[in-house]
């Protein structure tokens, strides 16, 4: 009856942890694709603000992704949501961009969820106006235009993404994308899946050896002959 008993459990815990591996595996399969990229769609953001402000670590995915994956790539586009805008995107040092917008009104986006997008945002008041963005030397990464596109290969350290007016005016509005590429998370969710599906038909394996074991008989008493009625 024990040995039954801790197969059918046994099976049971093994089916249950082969099934979130396998959920697991499929979800990194379904969001990041055979291209290992996590795409947030276009996406309408304003700010009336000077500039919209991200700590590169607040972007979903990217905290701790270079040490473990190496080479995880930012990819940020944006477009003008009105004629004749020229848009700027950066990426510096914190304490540098710090030093620049000090004084200006700008939105810091807190933590940013890639799918679904989502921004949360602290407004840090201000009245001073900074020096166009492009004038700056300080980014490790720039775009402008009409429809700037940056690439930056995340690294260790503290960075901070800016999304400006070229001319540093505000309000800030624009459509933009931001797509997060992780090395080998497609082929990791295959692996996960995979595993989930063996350890779930080892588990189902045992469940079924303990339905069918059978219960070792109990012993019979044995009349006792020299007994009288």
């Amino acid at each position: 009856m024990a040995k039954k008993v801790v197969l059918i459990v046994l099976g049971g815990v093994l089916a249950a942890i082969g099934a979130l591996v396998a959920i697991a595996g499929g979800a990194l399969m379904a969001l990041f694709g055979s291209d290992n990229t996590l795409n947030s769609g276009v996406q309408h953001v304003s700010t009336p603000t000077r500039a919209l402000v991200s700590s590169a670590g607040s972007i979903q995915g990217t905290s701790g992704a270079q040490t473990t994956f190496g080479n995880v790539r930012l990819r940020i586009t944006a477009a003008p949501t009105r004629a004749g805008q020229h848009l700027f995107l950066g990426i510096g040092p914190a304490s540098a961009v710090d030093r620049y917008l000090r004084g200006a009104s700008y939105d810091v986006a807190t933590d940013v969820s890639v799918t679904p997008f989502r921004l949360t945002l602290a407004r840090h008041p201000g009245t001073a106006t900074p020096a166009p963005p492009g004038s700056q030397s300080f980014w490790v990464a720039k775009a402008s235009g009409t429809h700037p596109t940056l690439a930056w290969t995340v690294t260790s350290g503290s960075y901070r993404v800016v999304v400006m007016n070229t001319d540093a005016a505000a309000p800030v509005a624009f459509a933009g994308g931001v797509d997060l590429t992780i090395p080998h998370l497609f082929a990791i969710g295959i692996g996960l899946l995979i595993g989930g599906i063996v350890l779930i038909l080892i588990g189902i394996v045992l469940i079924v050896l303990g339905v069918r074991a059978r219960s070792r008989p109990q012993p019979q008493p044995v009349p006792d002959l020299a007994a009288g009625p």
